[in-house]
Formats: C-alpha cells, sequence, structure tokens
C-alpha cells in the first residue's frame, strides 16, 4: 500500500491529532516561521485579493490567520477528514506534509504546486530537513518512513525558480540545534518565468 493511501485512509486523523498545540495559545506571527516567511516575502498587494493555498493544513488555523490579518483568499488541503476540507494561487505553502510522500510521486507534487501558481508567485515550504536525502523508519506506525531532504529541489532547480529565504532550527521552536534528526526548514522560493518576447 502506498504511503498516501495509508495517510488519506487511517493515519492522516491520528497524526492530526498527535500534532495539535495543546496549552498555551500561539503568538501569531511571531511563533510560525512560515507566517513569517510569508510575511518577509514581497508579495504585491492587489486590487483582488491574493490567493494562499496551504498544502497540509491541518485545522486551517495559519490559514485564518492570513485570511483575517493580510485579507488572502485561503483553501486548504489536509489528508485528514477532521482538518478543514483551480484557481491560480499567489502562494502555495506546504505545512510538514512532503516529507511523508512517497519518493515517486515527489517530481508530481512539486509539478502541481507549480502548475497551480502565479507566475510570478511563492512557494512556502516547512518541513524536516538534510541536506543529503535520508529516509526513516515512521516511529508512530509501522511500515511508514519519512523522507527528509532539502524540499527547495523540487522548484529550485528550475531556471524560473530562485530561492528568496531558507532558515533552519529545532522542530518545535525557533533556536537552532546541531542535532540533525531535529532540523526543520522554512524556505521560499521565488517564481517568476520571463514572459517569451
Amino acid at each position: 500500500m502506498k504511503q498516501r493511501d495509508v495517510f488519506l485512509q487511517s493515519e492522516g486523523d491520528p497524526w492530526l491529532e498527535r500534532n495539535t498545540p495543546r496549552g498555551a495559545t500561539r503568538t501569531l506571527p511571531e511563533s510560525d516561521e512560515v507566517l513569517l516567511a510569508i510575511l518577509q516575502a514581497p508579495i504585491p498587494h492587489t486590487a483582488a485579493p491574493n490567493k494562499l493555498l496551504e498544502i497540509g493544513c491541518a485545522s486551517g488555523w495559519r490559514l485564518a490567520w492570513v485570511r483575517e490579518n493580510r485579507g488572502f483568499d485561503c483553501y486548504g488541503l489536509d489528508p485528514s477528514a477532521q482538518a478543514v476540507d483551480a484557481a491560480a494561487f499567489d502562494v502555495v505553502e506546504f505545512g510538514c506534509c512532503p516529507y511523508f510522500c512517497n519518493r515517486e510521486d515527489q517530481f508530481l507534487i512539486g509539478c502541481e504546486a507549480d502548475s497551480v501558481s502565479r507566475n510570478p508567485g511563492w512557494l512556502v515550504i516547512q518541513d524536516f530537513y538534510s541536506a543529503t536525502p535520508c529516509l526513516r523508519p515512521y516511529h508512530d506506525r509501522s511500515g511508514i518512513c519519512s523522507f527528509k531532504m532539502d524540499y527547495r529541489d523540487l522548484f529550485a532547480r528550475h531556471p524560473g525558480h530562485s530561492n528568496y529565504f531558507h532558515k533552519i532550527g529545532h522542530q518545535f521552536d525557533d533556536t537552532y540545534t546541531d542535532d540533525p534528526n531535529e532540523w526543520v526548514a522554512t524556505s521560499v522560493v521565488r517564481k517568476y518565468l520571463v514572459p517569451r518576447g
């Protein structure tokens, strides 16, 4: 069975339950690297609202903040049935989900995200990071693996894409760690395909 099927059929809801923050509320945007990355990107304000698609949106809390505080039209996808259930999007954001996707689907995921992003547009990725791609057993369910890599590579190797921002930190807070097993990267990639002329 493909990992995507496992997450869509049975692991999406338990993952969401285990990874939903409890206790003190977060101070947004300061406590969220993805929101800070979106705010740092020079996304122009237009007459029509910018559109944000978050892939791996969980309960949609990040989308709600961007909609309420920046006026974006927001859309989300998540494998959890308990989470928030196309046009071109100004920003396409991945929230810690590519590391569970099957390796053979990575380029398709990159192509699909790129195809729904505007030109010019922005791709924001937050996920587990490794300079060298590596596979690790998923500790919450046997038979599943996580794949760590530099997920900018899905986009940044294209000549029409460039790295705008990249930060590596600890997976649970905004500090740095020397333990590569705890690294999470927040990256912003600019899509700008020069028109033929």
